[in-house]
């Protein structure tokens, strides 16, 4: 054996044994202070503030609340930031008890959506909401159902199809505290659903 492979192995075992060996210190385990790393004060930080952009979520929102519009012979609508931004804000204060029966006190037309655990589209969501048609007479232009209630409403369905609204934003999916569900919000403009009025053809 030369003596450039003793060597070697010399250094292989001094490694080994080295790197089994235990360090101790005078300060009992218990007291010893948790190393910080260099960066964990960056988790610390909020999260970015939101900023609307028109993606493929929200065209998706868009696109269904058009294909439904066009069946009833109203004009399409247009994504809006501002109304992407106020959904979205109304969703994240709502995540905390993910009531989808409290509105918010905005001047905004306003649909929410509710669901457990379950994955859906955007179409999905706002067909749950012209689904609502069913109980609306638009002969008499009033709700059948005395008094709404979960099951039996006309709110949304008029929301989503209210002629004189231009414009929509949804919040996307936020998901809820203490694992409660997924909250939707989709904000409209100008505000339509007024009582006894055709969603059709308003006139003031």
């Amino acid at each position: 054996m030369s003596k450039a492979e003793i060597l070697a192995g010399l250094i292989l075992i001094t490694f080994v044994v080295s790197s089994q060996a235990k360090v101790f210190h005078d300060t009992p385990r218990n007291l010893l202070k948790k190393r910080v790393g260099r960066f964990n004060h960056l988790t610390r930080l909020p999260p970015p503030p939101f900023v609307p952009r028109y993606d493929e979520h929200q065209a998706a929102y868009v696109k269904a609340h058009n294909n439904l519009r066009r069946k009833v012979g109203v004009p399409p609508l247009t994504w809006d930031a501002n109304l992407t931004a106020a959904a979205y804000s109304w969703a994240q204060q709502r995540k905390v008890d993910c009531n989808y029966r409290h509105h918010s006190p905005g001047k905004y037309g306003e649909n929410l959506f509710w669901m457990q655990y379950s994955e859906f589209t955007p179409a999905f969501v706002v067909h749950r909401w012209f689904n609502e048609q069913q109980f609306f007479d638009h002969t008499k232009n009033v709700c059948r159902c005395h008094p709404e209630k979960d099951g039996c409403e006309c709110g949304h369905y008029l929301n989503v199809i209210w002629k004189t609204t231009t414009k929509v934003g949804c919040s996307g999916s936020v998901y809820c505290d203490n694992q409660k569900g997924v909250f939707v919000v989709c904000s409209y403009d100008p505000a339509g659903n007024i009582k006894g009025m055709n969603p059709l053809n308003p006139v003031a």
